[in-house]
C-alpha cells in the first residue's frame, strides 16, 4: 500500500483503531478497496437505503425492519 492510500484509509467509514472493521484482513487497501467509502458517502448510502425501505408497502417494510433491524429503525 502506498502512502496516499494509508492517508485515504483514515477517511474510510470502516477504518477504526488502525484497522478495517469490515474485512478480516489486516491489509488495508485504502481507496483501492471495494468497500472504501468516506463517512459522508456511508451516511448518504444509509439514508438512501432507509428511504427505499420506507417507500415499500407495509408488509415488506415491516418484514425488513423486523428481520434486519430487530424491529426498530432509526429515522435519520
Amino acid at each position: 500500500m502506498n502512502d496516499m492510500n494509508v492517508s485515504d484509509a483514515k477517511d474510510c467509514f470502516a477504518y477504526k483503531n488502525n484497522k478495517c472493521t469490515i474485512l478480516k484482513s489486516n491489509k488495508c487497501e485504502g481507496t483501492e478497496c471495494g468497500f472504501y467509502k468516506t463517512k459522508d458517502e456511508f451516511k448518504l448510502g444509509q439514508k438512501k437505503a432507509l428511504e427505499r425501505i420506507l417507500s415499500l408497502d407495509k408488509q415488506k417494510r415491516d418484514y425488513i425492519i423486523e428481520t434486519y433491524y430487530g424491529g426498530k429503525i432509526e429515522v435519520i
